[in-house]
Formats: structure tokens, C-alpha cells, sequence
């Protein structure tokens, strides 16, 4: 490419869209423009929306709209253009492209998860990645012992690919399985070669020092692992078959008055402090608040929505519960929301407020 002015080659390396060799030729170039009344020459544009290829002018417009709907910046849109360039120019029509393709053959500024959203959605991209979590199951099974290991990595893929009778787990549960067998095979590998050889005391003696939610997850873990291994064939005999998998059962503790006076400091502004009195009266979910909205609340019926639940409007808890938390209520009747026109027995409007015409109670209003 050749200097606009002076025709002089430009350096290689330069950018794409330089006209000029020097700064001197692009001052020169501008002021006979305005000398002679030209106009100045058009700005560049990426070749790929112009392409002969319809595959590419596709991915591209598609680029286009996706870095408007999502904010893209010009540069993160030229660098996955380029990246659309490389992969689809001269490519067969309909062929895939493999996401380990994308990452090898594109340049350090191209952004993959970009260009590879791209292609899924003119459905081009092939994954042909390995998933976290198998990475994980291999070198986890790698580490444990020789007449351990491959019974272990198998029930583990296993329970992430599930099979005609088992669903498949999520990730986290293939996590909590693993850590819950790996130190009771470590112990039994002390003394034991291979899983087959691990009997029903050998499991009773490491389970016996576990309490509550911890034994139950192990138990749990362990009637998996020796269930599949005795299904495959691994073991003779299902050493875990009359486990009890027992209830720890839930142990509710009163908060110290400690814990309290945190909490206290903690919610100062009125929305935080509505959020401590769902978890507290109602046992509110911290997604069910987030998602609460004004329709979910009934005043008149005394009625609130949570996570698609109705149920009754939990009474407000009375004394004091902090600066600025002092609720007391009447004996036999109901407290009263703060607002007077959201009262039963006060006016309907607030009377005298922003320009609105004053109105009589709805106790002086029913005499009449």
C-alpha cells in the first residue's frame, strides 16, 4: 500500500486504515484539499461486511447487531471481524468451526467467546473443548491410589454423564461426592490394595467419627460409590448396602444478643431493614426479596406474595428492635402502617399535601 500524497510505500506493520507515510504528507494532502474544494477521501471501511464470500458477510452483520445489542466498542468489533476473516475466508460453505480452531488460529486480541458466539448463532461452532469438570475427574482419579482409581473415575463420569437409569449430577455434587470419599479412601488404602477388598467394617470405622450434616453426605457418597461399583462388577459384594443414610435433623439456636446488636448496626436505611424483617417474620429467601415487587403486597387484605406463595402479612415485631425500630401496637388490634392514608380509619388522601383537596376521615364519612 502506497502513500495517498507522495505515493511512497507505506512501512509494513502500519495500520490498516493509514493513508499517509508521514505526518508531513497528511498535512500537505489536507490543506490542497481545502485549497482546491475537495473532499477528503473516504474513511476505511472492515473489508468482511463487502466480502464476495455470503457466509462471511452474514457473520459479519450478525457481529454487527450483537455488538449493538450488547455495547461492544469499535475496537472489540474490528478485532472479532478480523477474527471472522481468518476463520471463514476461502472456508466450504456449511463446513464448522471448532472452538480449538478459533483459539489457535485467531490473534491475541481477538476475543474468543465473541467470535464464538458469533458462529453458534449461524450454527457454525462445533465445541470440541473438554469441560472443567472432566479435566478435574481425571486428575483427581489420577492422584488417588493404583486399585482405587479407575473404579472412582468411572463412577464419577458417571454421575456427571448419568446413564439409562440415572440422571446425570451437576458439577457441584460430583464436588462434594469426591471430597467426601477421597479421605475415606486414603484410610483404606493404609491397608487395603484395591476397592473390592474394603469390607462393611473398614466403612463403619471411618464413619463413626462423623456427625450430622457431614456423616450424612458421606453416607450418601459412599452407598453411590460401592452401588456402582458392585453394578459394574468392580466388587464382589456391596460392603455399603445396609447404610443408613440418618437425618441430622435441623437444630434452631436463638441468636445472642451480640448477633442482634450487629444487625442492628448493620440495617440502618428503611430498605435494609425491611429486608431483616422478611428473613425474620416471613423466613424470606434472599432471591424471593430481591424479586418482591410492589403488586405482591396486599395491605387492605393484609396479604404478601413470596416466590409465588401467598400467605398472611406477618405481624411486625413489637419493643424495641434498634434506633429507629420502636414498633408497639395496641393490645387487640392490629398495628397500623406509618402513612396516614394507608390507615383503616384515616383519611383517604393526605389532606393539605401537594396542592390536594382536603377530605374527610372514612369514620366521619360512613356517619354521614
Amino acid at each position: 500500500m502506497n502513500c495517498a500524497h507522495c505515493g511512497t510505500p507505506i512501512p509494513a506493520g502500519s495500520r490498516r486504515d493509514r493513508a499517509y507515510c508521514n505526518n508531513n504528507c497528511s498535512a500537505l494532502a489536507s490543506y490542497f484539499r481545502r485549497k482546491n474544494g475537495a473532499a477528503p477521501p473516504p474513511r476505511w471501511q472492515h473489508p468482511a461486511p463487502g466480502s464476495a464470500d455470503p457466509v462471511l458477510r452474514a457473520a459479519a452483520a450478525l457481529a454487527r447487531q450483537l455488538g449493538e445489542t450488547h455495547g461492544w466498542s469499535p475496537s472489540t468489533l474490528r478485532c472479532a471481524l478480523d477474527g471472522l476473516m481468518v476463520l471463514l475466508d476461502g472456508r466450504p460453505a456449511g463446513e464448522r468451526v471448532t472452538l480449538t480452531e478459533i483459539r489457535t488460529r485467531t490473534s491475541r486480541h481477538t476475543s474468543v467467546p465473541r467470535v464464538a458466539e458469533v458462529l453458534a448463532g449461524l450454527d457454525l461452532l462445533e465445541d470440541d473443548s473438554t469441560p472443567a469438570v472432566r479435566s478435574w475427574i481425571e486428575r483427581r482419579a489420577d492422584a488417588l491410589p493404583r486399585g482405587f482409581a479407575g473404579a472412582v473415575r468411572a463412577w464419577l463420569l458417571v454421575l456427571l454423564d448419568g446413564d439409562a437409569r440415572a440422571r446425570p449430577r451437576s458439577p457441584a455434587s460430583i464436588y462434594v461426592y469426591f471430597a467426601a470419599v477421597q479421605p475415606l479412601i486414603e484410610q483404606w488404602s493404609a491397608d487395603r490394595d484395591h476397592l473390592r477388598e474394603v469390607i462393611t467394617a473398614d466403612i463403619t470405622a471411618v464413619l463413626d467419627p462423623l456427625r450430622g450434616h457431614q456423616l450424612r453426605t458421606t453416607t450418601v457418597a459412599v452407598r453411590s460409590l460401592f452401588r456402582f461399583a458392585r453394578k459394574r462388577g468392580l466388587v464382589f459384594a456391596n460392603p455399603a448396602a445396609r447404610l443408613k443414610a440418618a437425618d441430622p435433623g435441623g437444630s434452631l439456636l436463638p441468636m445472642t444478643d451480640a448477633e442482634i446488636r450487629a444487625v442492628e448496626q448493620a440495617a440502618t436505611s428503611p430498605a435494609q431493614r425491611l429486608i431483616v424483617a422478611l428473613a425474620a417474620v416471613h423466613a424470606a429467601r434472599w432471591a424471593a426479596i430481591r424479586d418482591l415487587t410492589l403488586d405482591d403486597l396486599d395491605l387492605p387484605n393484609r396479604r404478601i406474595t413470596i416466590a409465588g406463595h401467598p400467605q398472611r402479612l406477618g405481624e411486625p415485631p413489637t419493643g424495641r428492635c434498634g434506633p429507629g425500630w420502636t414498633i408497639a401496637a395496641p393490645p387487640g388490634r392490629a398495628p397500623q402502617p406509618a402513612r396516614p392514608d394507608l390507615r383503616e380509619d384515616g383519611p383517604r388522601v393526605r389532606a393539605g399535601q401537594q396542592g390536594l383537596p382536603r377530605v374527610e376521615p372514612a369514620a366521619a364519612r360512613r356517619q354521614h
